[in-house]
């Protein structure tokens, strides 16, 4: 494209000198003095062109510290590193980044709530106030949506690895055939924001339960077979005629979007509200009956004012056999003791498995995660769009082009070791994770600013079919306010 302009500028500077000369070529000739300030603006000229082109400065918009920019000297900047080589690929990379395009680029933190602001004031106002601009696709999208975020396919060669490989970059498709919102690719933004269904080894092994994984692999993980198991799980331990153990404990919002992919539905991933269609009726019923008719799933905690902790942390007491997990929860548990910092590990093995798949789902197709994790946009009207997205691109690619390195055991360090003890089975957990992150989805339905109460459901006092009444026609008048 650079080639491209310098050829139209080249073109239009000799049309422009033949114009010129032909209308010479009619003019008398007439001698007349020199004029002092000509050979003065020659001069000018001839300095301007020995002085150094003028560094451009990149700014971009984040709401916390961030490493490596050009204001850092030492890679030692960073309070987290801690002797690396990715620290240093990422350091050094900044001043070649620099000498490349000669720029300097800057984080710059402007606070959640900031960002917002400044997206949606400065862009608007045609004066953004950073190059690049990190979202959350809760303000990302409708910025992307009400033109505010550069249309890269303006800017790029069809043939740029954007819309080719995608070995470092790709792009959020909203339906509209534009690249509007960039995330970088690497396996550490594929496991990110993954909940995988996770299941207490020694309890199924004490069952004499079939491992899951097996089952997945030769297509027999279903709803069917999970609740199966989750009532073979549900006992009476003690025999004080109280059951306290359960087949399944989840924090309800994860409970829905996770079985709401097992069976190939969605609630809002279109302008129109899928939240009344059969698909999603399906999984609504299966949570009310695992709670009311089934009696599988560990009581909700209703009295709690954060019931999310609650419901995410039963399993620690090893009266769980299925939960929905994610790697920060198992760190923020310190359930292995990753770091040696919480001293607590859990007596039992922690063993992930990708969800069952119901009835209207299917195993090929069905996605596996709700895109979220960090995007970026370019905001409209910045200056010089393709050297802005040719920095960040480079950014990305401290590790020239090598995804070895990039996606090196060492580096993901954290993403394995916080899943359970052993390799092997942090590896298979690893695995699982990066499977169901693979199978990403855009998804809005917890994005809407809509307070579903799904506790008449848990509770048994409303259906499935009273629960889409309710929510429909607020899921549409959303959706046709977020795409406006």
């Amino acid at each position: 494209m650079k080639n491209l302009k310098k050829l139209l500028a080249l073109g239009l500077a000799m049309v422009m000198t033949l114009s010129m000369a032909a209308c010479g070529e009619k003019t008398p000739t007439v001698d007349t003095p020199s004029d002092p300030t000509t050979e003065s603006s020659s001069v000018v000229e001839e300095e301007s062109k020995d002085k150094p082109e003028e560094t451009r400065i990149i700014n971009i918009g984040t709401w916390w510290v961030q490493y490596y920019d050009s204001s850092h000297e030492s890679v030692e900047d960073d309070p987290s590193y801690s002797g690396l080589d990715v620290a240093h690929l990422k350091f050094d990379n900044v001043k070649t980044i620099e000498d490349k395009y000669n720029v300097e680029f800057y984080w710059q933190n402007l606070t959640y709530a900031g960002t917002q602001e400044s997206i949606n004031v400065s862009i608007l106002n045609g004066t953004p106030d950073c190059d690049i601009y990190l979202v959350e696709l809760s303000f990302g999208i409708p910025a992307a949506l009400n033109g505010l975020a550069m249309d890269m396919r303006t800017v790029l060669p069809e043939d740029d690895d954007l819309f080719t490989t995608q070995n470092n970059i790709r792009f959020l498709d909203l339906g509209d055939g534009k690249a509007c919102i960039l995330k970088r690719v690497e396996a550490a933004s594929t496991v990110e924001a993954t909940y995988p269904l996770a299941f207490n080894k020694q309890m199924l092994e004490d069952n004499n339960l079939e491992d899951p994984r097996a089952l997945y692999e030769r297509g027999e993980w279903t709803w069917a077979k999970f609740i199966e198991y989750c009532q073979t799980l549900t006992q009476d331990t003690d025999g004080d005629g109280q059951i306290d153990q359960y087949g399944y404990c989840g924090f309800i919002n994860e409970t829905f979007e996770q079985l709401m992919m097992s069976n190939g539905a969605s609630v809002a991933s279109t302008t129109q509200e899928q939240l009344s269609s059969p698909e999603i009726g399906e999984v609504l019923d299966l949570i009310s009956k695992m709670y009311n008719e089934y009696g599988v799933a560990f009581p909700h905690d209703f009295e709690s004012s954060d019931p999310s902790a609650t419901m995410r942390g039963q399993y620690r007491e090893g009266n769980i056999g299925f939960w929905p997990s994610a790697a920060w929860i198992a760190a923020d548990k310190a359930d292995y003791d990753y770091n040696g910092e919480k001293g607590a590990t859990l007596p039992f093995d922690t063993v992930y498995v990708q969800w069952p798949v119901g009835p209207s789902g299917n195993q090929e197709t069905n996605a596996g995660k709700v895109s979220a994790g960090e995007f970026y946009i370019i905001p409209a009207g910045v200056e010089d769009p393709e050297t802005v997205y040719n920095v960040l691109y480079d950014m990305w690619n401290w590790y020239d082009g090598d995804t070895s390195v990039r996606d090196d055991e060492e580096t993901l360090f954290w993403w394995y070791a916080v899943t359970a003890k052993e390799e092997q089975l942090q590896n298979e957990n690893f695995d699982v994770m990066f499977d169901v992150g693979s199978r990403e989805t855009f998804e809005l339905w917890n994005n809407l600013g809509i307070g579903y109460d799904f506790s008449g459901l848990l509770r048994g006092e409303m259906t499935a079919a009273q629960f889409q009444e309710t929510y429909k026609q607020q899921v549409q008048d959303a959706l046709d306010a977020y795409f406006n």
